[in-house]
Parts: C-alpha cells; sequence; structure tokens
C-alpha cells in the first residue's frame, strides 16, 4: 500500500506541475518536496493498519560507533546535521526506527537540499524497511543529486544494500564512492576493503556452488 501511494503521489504531483507551467528546476523542487511529504505519510502509514499497536516496535539496533566515527569523517557535517543524525541514532538504538526516520524527516523539511540528511534519511528508511525501499531510494537519489560528487551518499547506499544481501548493489555503489574518494583520505581503505570483502565473499559463494 505504501508503494501504491507513493506513485500515486508522484504521477499526480508531475501532472499538476507541468499543466501549471512550473520550470523545471522549481518542478524538482517542489516533487521533492511532495514526496518528502509522501514519505512522512508511508512511515507513519503502518502504526494506522489494522491489527497492529500504535507504539513503535522495541526492538533496539546496535548503532556501530566506528561506522559513527567514518559517517563524520567522510561528511564532515555541521554541528546542526550532527545532532540530528545523532538524535536519530539514539531512537533506533532505543528500538524506535519510526522516530528515527521521520525526525529527519522533519529536519530535511528545514534543510531540503542537505545532502548529508538526505543520505542519513535514506539509511534510516533502508533500516525501518528492512531493505533499499523506493522511499530509501528516493532518499538516496536526493542525496546524490545534491551531492555528486561527493563519497558519502554512495557509501551509506552501498551499507545499506549490502544489510539487504544485495552485493552486486552495493558494490556498484561502493565502486562509485571509491571514485570520489580523495587518493589520501583516511577512510579510503575501508572502502577498499570493503569492496575487497564482496569479492571473496562472491569467489566463495562460486566455489561451492
Amino acid at each position: 500500500m505504501n508503494l501504491l501511494i507513493l506513485a500515486l503521489v508522484g504521477v499526480a504531483a508531475a501532472g499538476l506541475l507541468g499543466s501549471m507551467g512550473i520550470g523545471r528546476r522549481l518542478r524538482s523542487f517542489a516533487g521533492a518536496a511532495l514526496m518528502l511529504g509522501a514519505i512522512g505519510f508511508a512511515v507513519q502509514a503502518a502504526r494506522h493498519l489494522p491489527g497492529k499497536p500504535v507504539t513503535a516496535g522495541v526492538t533496539p539496533v546496535l548503532v556501530d560507533p566506528g561506522m559513527v566515527a567514518f559517517r563524520e569523517a567522510v561528511f564532515a557535517p555541521d554541528r546542526a546535521d550532527s545532532l540530528a543524525l545523532a538524535s536519530a541514532d539514539a531512537r533506533l538504538q532505543a528500538g524506535d526506527a519510526h522516530a528515527a526516520a521521520d525526525g529527519l524527516r522533519r529536519e530535511i523539511a528545514l534543510r531540503p537540499n542537505d545532502a548529508v540528511l538526505w543520505s542519513g534519511f535514506g539509511a534510516m528508511l533502508a533500516q525501518h524497511d528492512g531493505a533499499v525501499s523506493p522511499a530509501a531510494k528516493f532518499a538516496f537519489r536526493r542525496a546524490l543529486a545534491l551531492a555528486p560528487r561527493a563519497p558519502g551518499p554512495a557509501f551509506f547506499l552501498g551499507m545499506a544494500y549490502a544489510d539487504a544481501g544485495d552485493f552486486g548493489a552495493a558494490r556498484l555503489a561502493w565502486r562509485h564512492a571509491l571514485a570520489m574518494t580523495p587518493a589520501d583520505a583516511a577512510y579510503r581503505p575501508d572502502i577498499v576493503e570493503r569492496l575487497a570483502a564482496i569479492d571473496q565473499f562472491e569467489a566463495m559463494q562460486a566455489r561451492r556452488g
């Protein structure tokens, strides 16, 4: 149902904005705002399905301090972004993925051109949905569009795919992240190691098959 809602909103928004004669750049911005609202609805919608409890799930998610440090290094976020991401981490560790994603959605409404927040939002949506859902893909696409030369959005997209078990997609995302990473960046070896780990895993699978 959430996917249907997102699709209907996308079609309706495109038709409405086109009929109003809105320019391409403004249409892209307005479309992103509409889709952000639709994603927020989709995130919250599961709470209102018949037979579902109204409280959030209480399955704590361990937030790796090393990954938080990597995020700080690759994004170098400002204080506002760091606080927003730290708040989302705390909610995720408390088992409330709904609140983690929704908190970032509210921050993005205030700073819609912030690639760091869009990347974090995509990661939280993937965690919430248990997959790289259309909503998560939309968030990552926005981050990549806003910061096409930055390695961070592609790296965390790769993490989301790896967590979902799609190692082929993770490899593509991490290769892009590596290409965007400065040769002297302290975090570059970490990306190289992850790519090597995928190659080793797939080689093992091929030998078994």
